[in-house]
């Protein structure tokens, strides 16, 4: 091995991408070449309109941009979690069911549907929960601006949990609330950033098994709780394995990716793809999840739903 080949293999090792180079074709196959920019929006790869107005503020320099391949990624994720969304939805047939936690402005929801919209798929089925009021109305508001009707859908604004009833929430004002996407419930009397909210208000939390058995098949469960992802998917795993094909988990510190890793592999989930989250060590942080920089992901098949 050659001094080139040698350091060329040491940066392959530590730019870990959590895909191969073939996993990207993918990406092109769904890619829309007839896409022109809009002022007020960006439109992404897929041709899916996204309202600059509800985003944080970097997001909302790129107005009026046409994006290209999101490869390393993109302004609000990584390509891993891009190429998970488009094998979910390529491996659906004559229906699209899906369904978003945490759904901030409803990226994955959207986009999984536009995508299964240009395939020919018309019996879409869409289900997102939200618990922020200010991200909830951009959600109702990326439906529409992308041709979908949310009372056609189930849109709701609740917390997920893993038992029926009512945590606290911070109240946010709506400029405050574009920056902050980082919001879960007071479940515990405690806060994950360190930094309590000045106003919270009551909000409704639903059971994680509750949503998963709405449906008799999930073709796409994306969920990103903020750090409750292996507690809520360890309270339903059974209604997982019966109704899931694909999950796609944004975690939120290395021990929920552990957590979830044992969880699901002993229940028979195949990973697909995984980028662990980053995070900065301190001095006694308020939780291992105030300690990430960058959220991870995991993408899991189930192939009993194959």
């Amino acid at each position: 091995m050659t001094v080139k080949d040698v350091t060329e293999s040491h940066i392959y090792l530590q730019m870990y991408a959590g895909y191969s180079e073939t996993d990207l074709a993918i990406l092109n196959q769904f890619l829309v070449p007839d896409r022109w920019p809009e002022p007020g929006f960006i439109v992404d790869f897929l041709g899916t309109r996204i309202r600059a107005t509800s985003l944080w503020r970097q997001g909302r320099a790129l107005d009026g941009q046409v994006l290209g391949l999101p490869v390393p990624g993109d302004f609000h994720a990584e390509a891993v979690e891009w190429i998970g969304l488009l094998k979910a939805v390529r491996s659906a047939t004559d229906r699209y069911v899906a369904m978003e936690l945490g759904a901030g402005f409803g990226p994955w929801t959207i986009a999984g549907a536009v995508a299964a919209r240009r395939r020919g798929v018309r019996d879409i089925r869409l289900t997102a929960v939200e618990g922020d009021a200010a991200h909830f109305r951009s959600l109702r508001q990326h439906f529409i601006d992308n041709g979908f009707k949310p009372e056609q859908h189930k849109l709701i604004e609740a917390a997920v949990g893993i038992s029926a009833g009512f945590a606290e929430w911070p109240v946010l004002d709506d400029a405050v609330a574009t920056e902050e996407w980082g919001s879960r419930p007071i479940t515990d009397g405690s806060w994950y950033t360190g930094q309590a909210p000045q106003q919270t208000k009551k909000i409704r939390m639903i059971p994680m098994r509750e949503l998963v058995t709405q449906e008799a098949r999930w073709d796409l469960i994306h969920i990103d709780v903020q750090g409750h992802e292996f507690e809520i998917c360890r309270s339903c795993v059974e209604a997982l394995n019966e109704r899931a094909h694909w999950l796609i988990i944004g975690t939120h510190s290395r021990k929920i990716e552990g957590d979830l890793l044992d969880l699901l592999y002993k229940a028979g989930w195949q990973l697909e793809h995984e980028k662990p989250a980053k995070f900065t060590p301190q001095a006694n942080p308020a939780s291992l999840e105030a300690m990430t920089t960058l959220d991870g992901t995991q993408v899991w098949k189930n192939p009993r739903q194959d």
